[in-house]
């Protein structure tokens, strides 16, 4: 009887392991954000939305340099420009954002762009220094 056990066990992890795996990007960015203070491996930054607040709320980037949005609490945020260089950009509908969910961009062009969170503005807002 324990036999059986086994397999099924070894599947329940693998499942997990997967699922833990999963996310998603919001939607493509055309340019890419920089982190102050906030590196990760691999060369681009993580920028978490957490306490209703992103957390670095200020960062500064290399051109073409990835940051990825993330939101790590149970309530719904977002992404939306405000200002800056070149167009817009956003991580999708206002609140569009689950927990576990995220948003990469890439910004290519120098300059300071402002953006916030629709649902959480304007107390919820950050910036990105472009190099």
């Amino acid at each position: 009887m324990i036999k059986p056990l086994a397999p099924i066990l070894a599947c329940l992890a693998l499942g997990l392991g997967l699922a833990a795996c999963g996310g998603d990007d919001g939607g493509g960015g055309s340019q890419e954000p920089a982190a102050n203070g906030g590196s990760s491996s691999g060369g681009g930054v993580e920028v978490k939305m957490e306490n209703v607040q992103f957390s670095p709320r200020d960062v500064t980037v290399k051109a073409g340099e990835t940051i990825t949005f993330t939101n790590t609490e149970s309530i719904p945020h977002d992404v939306h420009k405000t200002s800056g260089p070149d167009g817009d950009f956003s991580s999708g509908e206002p609140g569009g954002m689950a927990q576990g969910d995220t948003f990469d961009l890439t910004l290519d062009q120098p300059g300071k762009y402002e953006y916030v969170c629709k649902v959480h503005a304007p107390g919820m807002s950050g910036s990105i220094s472009v190099k």
